[in-house]
């Protein structure tokens, strides 16, 4: 996992947290890309968020129910991250 699939679950986290809902696929897309806009080191093709999420969630750290939301272990990573 590198500093983008942190910011992903980060931006997960922090709308759960703020809104007290799950998060859509598209608002993810969205504050993701309003977020690295800036990071020219960073191309579209090397982004791919739709492969991110997607190993994000067979790796157990996101969960989809109705929205995205972090697993317990998705938690425990991103607590881990941030410290």
């Amino acid at each position: 996992m590198d500093k983008y699939d942190f910011l992903i679950m980060d931006i997960i986290q922090s709308h759960k947290e703020s809104h007290h809902q799950l998060i859509k696929l598209s608002t993810i897309e969205q504050t993701f890309w309003k977020r690295i806009e800036s990071d020219v080191a960073l191309s579209v093709g090397q982004a791919k968020i739709g492969e991110r999420i997607t190993r994000l969630y067979l790796e157990g750290l996101i969960q989809n129910k109705g929205g995205y939301t972090l697993t317990k272990k998705g938690r425990e990573e991103l607590t881990c991250q941030l410290v």
